[in-house]
């Protein structure tokens, strides 16, 4: 009879635990699962889900490493997809950028084709500066569909692996297969800005400023490209017009350049 009435309190305390917990009411779904936890032996599976719930209580609260420490006790039992992805969520939070690549890479070997995770995973490898490992995701990812901005991370990768040549050159097909994609100028026109080729990055700064012609990055390339060759008057015009529109980086340039010129 005892055990019959202590099962029934803590299947009660379940229930109004999970009703907060749909309520959004994390805080108070949090005491529930946390007296429920206390009392728990960690027999079923169904003992172990109260630590699920309550590190979504923590994840939801901010309180990551604590979100952290229930679900490895529960992942360490139940190693399920749900669990880790919200270990995953929690991670990202805390900056834990191997432990993510770690749990990815699991995730992704039991669905190999599945695009939201490979995309996830490529961001963490590029954060990473990991751009060996990154190119195998894009390549996989570019077998799937056609994506520009896809082989603009590939082109990125090559300058990070110091081979700008071959960067540009995926530039130059990309802006062939997808003329009016304004990121592939922004790309190309700053890395030939930093190799010093100004004339290059001019070439792709004006293609991208004659599909938008107020893009203020592009117009802070040109107005940096053209300081760089002493074209000062109209540099300073064109980084105005960045200023003007929220570069801040281009107030630099005015004030070093540009104060006191006609």
């Amino acid at each position: 009879m005892f055990g019959q009435s202590k099962l029934s309190a803590n299947a009660a305390l379940k229930i109004k635990a999970d009703t907060l917990l749909d309520r959004q009411d994390f805080e108070g779904a949090l005491k529930l699962y946390s007296t429920i936890i206390k009392k728990s032996k960690f027999k079923s599976d169904e003992e172990l889900s109260i630590l699920y719930k309550r590190a979504y209580c923590f994840y939801s609260l901010k309180r990551f490493d604590e979100a952290l420490a229930d679900l490895n006790q529960y992942l360490e039992k139940i190693p399920n997809e749900q669990a880790k992805l919200l270990r995953l969520y929690v991670f990202q939070e805390l900056g834990e950028t191997e432990s993510m690549i770690i749990d990815l890479n699991d995730l992704i070997s039991k669905s190999p084709d599945n695009e939201e995770l490979l995309r996830w995973r490529l961001s963490v490898l590029m954060d990473s500066e990991k751009y060996k490992e990154a190119q195998h995701d894009i390549l996989q990812l570019l077998s799937i569909q056609d994506d520009p901005d896809l082989k603009g991370y590939l082109g990125l990768t090559y300058y990070y692996l110091e081979n700008p040549d071959s960067a540009i050159t995926i530039f130059d097909q990309i802006i062939e297969e997808h003329p009016t994609h304004i990121q592939t100028y922004l790309y190309a026109g700053s890395i030939c800005l930093e190799e010093e080729a100004y004339d290059a990055s001019l070439l792709y700064i004006n293609q991208g400023l004659k599909i938008e012609p107020n893009h203020a990055t592009l117009l802070f390339y040109k107005g940096a490209a053209l300081i760089a060759k002493e074209v000062i008057i109209e540099g300073c015009r064109c980084l105005n017009k960045a200023f003007a529109n929220g570069i801040d980086d281009a107030g630099e340039y005015l004030e070093e350049y540009c104060y006191g010129e006609n």
